[in-house]
């Protein structure tokens, strides 16, 4: 009789191995997943920052051609001026 205690511990205890096995299995699992998400979440945070910093700089570079476009028509005024003044 005691040889079937034996075999029924040594039963319980493969299944409690396999059990904590496949636990810890889930947890990996669960834990890179959440991982995998956070990381896409920064990302996607990053991108709408350079997206953000893109429309910035388009926003400046328009105003500096205006800016450019106001000084090229000056100095073709003043060189006007010089040339009409001799």
């Amino acid at each position: 009789m005691s040889y079937g205690s034996t075999i029924l511990l040594v039963a319980i205890l493969v299944i409690m191995g396999i059990v904590l096995v496949v636990a810890i299995r889930g947890i990996t699992w669960a834990q890179n997943a959440r991982d995998e998400l956070n990381t896409e979440e920064e990302q996607r945070l990053m991108i709408k920052s350079i997206g953000d910093g893109q429309r910035s700089i388009a926003a400046a570079l328009i105003s500096i051609q205006s800016e450019l476009a106001d000084v090229r028509n000056r100095i073709s005024a003043i060189e006007s001026h010089i040339k009409d003044g001799k």
